[in-house]
């Protein structure tokens, strides 16, 4: 049965917009040839790059991977309550909605990735890591290429960049329109047959101001540390809630059934 709830519809149409993505995703990746064969074949088969798994580590304790599925479950458990209880008690609408919301987005993806790990788990290997420690990022360039959702960065290397590596700067606008698009389907398209709300182009504005800001920090930064560490948060956060919009808050549940 379909649910009359526009949240839950929301879920269900960006789990089978993401399966609908990531399937293509795999194929294209096996299309393109490696250096070398993946040691960890069935590892390599279950995410979007081969290359991916030469990043898994070894599987290490059950028990250990249990624990840590647990702790981020208490944590995002802790975070839904605090952010409801904010979000009540200050009648918080617009723009900081997506702000507020933005540890919880983080918190999320590292539990589906940890019960992930954990569904999967083989004495070949673990999933490499999704992300490393996003917030240490020195600059734009860090963050999205060995911070920020390694697995799609991996993609973007392994399909785009590396074919394409003797036109730099239009690989880079390349890849981040690329990123744009997955994004607008993944979460505006939804949004549109649940709600009828029209946020096109959103993704797109603010993955192509990524591209921006590395090609800026690359001209005017290199030589100044202070900025550049400050830089980022002005091009990946401050416009974040193009990304943490709407679609995003109502597919984890996190958007307010009054607003």
């Amino acid at each position: 049965m379909w649910p009359a709830d526009p949240n839950w519809q929301m879920t269900a149409l960006y789990l089978l917009a993401l399966a609908l993505m990531v399937l293509p995703m795999m194929l294209i990746a096996r299309l393109v040839p490696t250096a070398a064969p993946s040691e960890r074949p069935f590892i390599s088969w279950i995410l979007l790059s081969p290359t991916t798994a030469a990043r898994s580590s070894p599987a290490g304790h059950r028990s250990r991977l249990v624990v840590r599925a647990m702790i981020l479950f208490g944590a995002l458990a802790l975070g839904y309550w605090l952010y409801w209880q904010t979000v009540r008690a200050f009648q918080i609408r617009g723009l900081a909605l997506s702000y507020l919301a933005s540890p919880l987005f983080l918190l999320g993806i590292e539990f589906l990735v940890a019960v992930t790990t954990l569904c999967f788990l083989r004495g070949d290997g673990s999933f490499p890591v999704l992300h490393r420690r996003p917030w240490a990022a020195r600059s734009i360039a860090e963050f999205w290429g060995s911070r920020w959702n390694l697995w799609v960065s991996d993609w973007l290397r392994h399909v785009i960049f590396q074919p394409l590596r003797h036109r730099p700067v239009m690989v880079l606008f390349l890849a981040f329109a690329i990123s744009g698009l997955l994004h607008e389907w993944v979460i505006n398209v939804p949004l549109y047959f649940v709600t009828g709300r029209v946020l096109f182009g959103t993704m797109m504005v603010y993955f192509l101001l990524q591209a921006v800001g590395i090609l800026a920090e690359r001209r005017f930064l290199k030589h100044r540390p202070g900025l550049m560490r400050a830089f980022p948060w002005l091009v990946v956060f401050v416009p974040s809630p193009l990304v943490i919009n709407e679609g995003i808050l109502r597919t984890l549940h996190l958007w307010p059934k009054q607003a």
